[in-house]
């Protein structure tokens, strides 16, 4: 048993909270679940403010009180919008030592800020097309990663891991889909707008956001018809990008879930769609055994805490 795990998941204005434990190989005790929105939305501003991180965390202590849990091993998932995720190309015969140079070089001129305003890593990461590699390059701003250790701080939490959501959830999708094949789409719903991961049987391979309009109109603002418009656009988009004359992908099926996504939206969403959709539901996952002490996991929709629970591995 590896121990009750504190995964918080932050959107831009919500947070969701699921207290776990995974169990043995293929169990997992789900003992708490939260959600609820932050007090104030996560931009620029409001991350130089220093009373946000400071009120953000008296909220997370306050939800911890309430409902009961601890404050240790914790861990934050943070939307990869929070952070910059980037694979560079380089021709396989390039001597290793070259590829920092070669990665400094391609974030001068993609990224807006300068790049030594960021922690930036390559996690290990092994993908070739034709005579290419590809490294993955992950960088967080450091002005942002400081503010969320800050609110842990106010919180009074000890945090393991601060992680993005991209590999937590391209983790989770090979655990419980080992014997899937070919790419897959997993989709978010977010409050403004889609976050998708893309992965294989083997590993990560992309993601990204896209609004559900282009003013970045909230769910509340749109009709149900603008949603199923914006999801077959987006789908066409990953297939087949700007400039490319056939698709970019072979996928195989879209998994939804997210903590706007609404269950009643599924049925034209699959008859709308070229691909097969499912809702990622931890509950009906034969090869696991989801065991949950909060009736709110179900009732809520165990499709809204997919996030947090990614983290828990």
């Amino acid at each position: 048993m590896s121990g009750l795990i504190n995964s918080i998941s932050f959107q831009e204005n919500t947070v969701s909270w699921v207290q776990a434990e995974v169990d043995g190989i293929q169990s997992i005790n789900v003992r708490r679940v939260v959600e609820s929105p932050l007090p104030f939305v996560i931009n620029f501003d409001n991350v130089q403010n220093g009373s946000t991180a400071v009120k953000i965390g008296s909220h997370l202590r306050s939800l911890a009180d309430s409902h009961e849990f601890d404050l240790s091993r914790v861990r934050f998932l943070l939307s990869a919008r929070f952070g910059f995720v980037k694979k560079v190309a380089v021709d396989d015969t390039i001597n290793h030592e070259l590829y920092g140079d070669l990665i400094r070089q391609d974030l001068h001129q993609t990224m807006a800020s300068d790049p030594t305003d960021f922690y930036i890593y390559q996690p290990e990461y092994f993908r070739e097309t034709d005579t290419l590699r590809e490294i993955l390059t992950v960088a967080i701003r450091r002005d942002l990663f400081r503010f969320f250790q800050r609110i842990g701080e106010e919180a009074g939490m000890v945090i393991e891991a601060v992680n993005l959501n991209c590999f937590s959830l391209d983790e989770l999708y090979r655990r419980f889909f080992p014997n899937l094949m070919g790419e897959t789409v997993l989709m978010s719903f977010t409050e403004r707008g889609f976050e998708y991961v893309l992965s294989d049987e083997r590993n990560f391979v992309n993601t990204g956001f896209r609004p559900y309009s282009k003013t970045l109109q909230s769910l509340d603002q749109l009709d149900d018809k603008m949603i199923y418009s914006s999801f077959n656009a987006l789908l066409d988009a990953i297939q087949q990008p700007d400039n490319v004359d056939h698709p970019a992908y072979n996928i195989s099926q879209v998994f939804l879930f997210g903590g706007a996504f609404k269950s009643s939206w599924f049925d034209t969403l699959q008859t709308r769609s070229p691909l097969p959709l499912r809702i990622l539901n931890p509950l009906e996952i034969s090869d696991w055994q989801i065991n949950s002490e909060d009736p709110n996991f179900q009732s809520l929709g165990a499709y809204r805490f997919i996030e947090p629970l990614s983290n828990i591995f």
